[in-house]
C-alpha cells in the first residue's frame, strides 16, 4: 500500500482538518453538516461509525466496503483499525479515481476523549503520510454550557482546547450571557491564540472553516509578526486560577539574535522532559548567520524549522503551549539560547 501511494508523484498534499471536542460538544453534528451541504468541495470525512453520523439516505450514491459516496461529491469513511492505515487506504482510493474528480481535502472526526497530539504527530512523522497530507488546522468544538466544568475536571478537554487553531463554542442557545462569557474566558485562558466562534447546532460556514491554513509557515510568520500569537501578557496565572488542568501558554521574546543550533537542542530537550507536557510551539526567529527569518513550529517531539521569505524580524518570538510549564526556568533557558557575540 505504501508503495502504491508513493507513486502518486509530486501532486500537492491533501489538506487535513482534525475535528475534536469533548463528549456532547457537537462534532458529529458538524461532520454531518459537512457531508450534507452543497459547498462546492469534495471532502472525505473519516468517522468512527457511520451510524453515529446518521447520513441522509437520499444523499447516498453508493456504498463500497467502509466508504459511502454522497451526491455532493463527498465521501464518508469509517476508521478501520489504525487511523494511519485508514488514511493510506483513502489516499490509495483517491489515486485510483479515474471517472470522477478526486476529493480535495480530508476531515478527521476524533473520539470525544482523544487528544489531538498523537494524531497530529503521526501525520507529521510518518513518511508515507507526510508526503501526501498536510495539516490544515485543528478545530475544537466546545459545549458552551459545560466547557468550564469540563476544563476543570477532564485533562482530555483541556488538551483538545490547547491544540486548537479555531474553537467553536457550540450550543450557545442553552446559555445565558454570563455563562457564555465565562466559557469564552476559560477557553481563552487555556489557549489565548485560537480564534473563537459562537454557534448553535454547529451552523458554521463550512468553506471558511475548512481553509484555515494555520500550519502554513507563512501564516505562522504573519500571525506572530502581527502580535496574534505572542502578546505581552503571560496567561500562566490565568489558567491556574480557572483550573484548566494546568494547561497554559508562555510567550517568549528577545531583541537579541538567537543561536539556532542551541535553540533546537533546547527545544528537543524541553519536549522530552517528564516535569511537564509540551503540546504545541510556534515561533519566528532572528538567528545569527541567517539572512532570512526562521519559522519554527512543533507538536510533541516533532519539530519543523524552515526559512521564511523576508528579512529577519526585529525581535524573536516563541509561543509554548503545554501543561505545568515552569515559566521561570523556561525563560532562563530561552535566554541561554541567545547568540554570544
Amino acid at each position: 500500500m505504501a508503495d502504491d501511494i508513493s507513486r502518486q508523484g509530486t501532486a500537492d498534499p491533501v489538506p487535513v482538518t482534525l475535528l475534536v471536542g469533548f463528549l456532547g460538544s457537537g462534532k458529529t453534528t458538524l461532520a454531518n453538516r459537512i457531508l450534507s451541504e452543497q459547498h462546492d468541495q469534495r471532502i472525505a470525512v473519516i468517522v468512527n461509525e457511520f451510524g453515529d453520523v446518521g447520513i441522509d439516505g437520499q444523499l447516498i450514491m453508493s456504498v463500497d466496503d467502509n466508504v459511502v459516496e454522497l451526491s455532493n461529491g463527498c465521501l464518508c469513511c469509517t476508521v478501520q483499525g489504525d487511523l494511519a492505515d485508514t488514511l493510506r487506504r483513502l489516499l490509495e482510493r483517491r489515486r485510483r479515481t479515474i471517472d470522477a474528480k478526486p476529493f480535495e481535502r480530508i476531515v478527521i472526526e476524533a473520539s470525544g476523549l482523544a487528544s489531538p497530539g498523537p494524531v497530529l504527530q503521526r501525520m507529521l512523522v510518518d513518511p508515507t503520510l507526510h508526503a501526501h497530507v498536510q495539516v490544515d488546522g485543528v478545530i475544537t468544538m466546545a459545549h458552551a454550557k459545560h466547557i468550564v466544568q469540563q476544563l476543570a475536571e477532564n485533562p482530555e478537554a483541556s488538551e483538545q482546547v490547547a491544540y486548537a487553531d479555531h474553537i467553536i463554542v457550540n450550543h450557545c442557545d442553552q446559555c445565558e450571557g454570563d455563562e457564555l462569557a465565562a466559557a469564552e474566558t476559560a477557553l481563552h485562558a487555556c489557549n489565548p491564540h485560537a480564534d473563537i466562534e459562537r454557534t448553535t447546532r454547529a451552523e458554521v460556514d463550512v468553506g471558511r472553516l475548512l481553509n484555515k491554513q494555520t500550519w502554513d509557515s507563512a501564516r505562522v510568520k504573519a500571525a506572530i509578526e502581527n502580535g496574534v500569537l505572542c502578546g505581552e501578557h503571560d496567561h500562566e496565572h490565568d489558567h491556574e486560577h480557572l483550573h484548566t488542568q494546568g494547561v497554559g501558554t508562555l510567550a517568549l521574546r528577545t531583541d537579541a539574535p538567537m543561536d539556532l543550533p542551541r535553540l533546537i537542542r533546547w527545544l528537543r530537550s524541553v519536549s522530552a522532559r517528564r516535569s511537564h507536557e509540551l503540546m504545541r510551539l510556534k515561533g519566528i526567529l532572528h538567528c545569527q548567520s541567517h539572512a532570512q527569518a526562521v519559522v519554527i513550529q512543533g507538536v510533541y517531539q516533532w519539530l519543523e524549522v524552515r526559512p521564511a521569505a523576508g528579512e529577519p524580524p526585529a525581535a524573536s518570538a516563541l509561543v509554548l503551549i503545554g501543561r505545568h510549564l515552569d515559566a521561570e526556568a523556561l525563560r532562563r533557558e530561552w535566554a541561554e539560547c541567545m547568540a554570544r557575540t
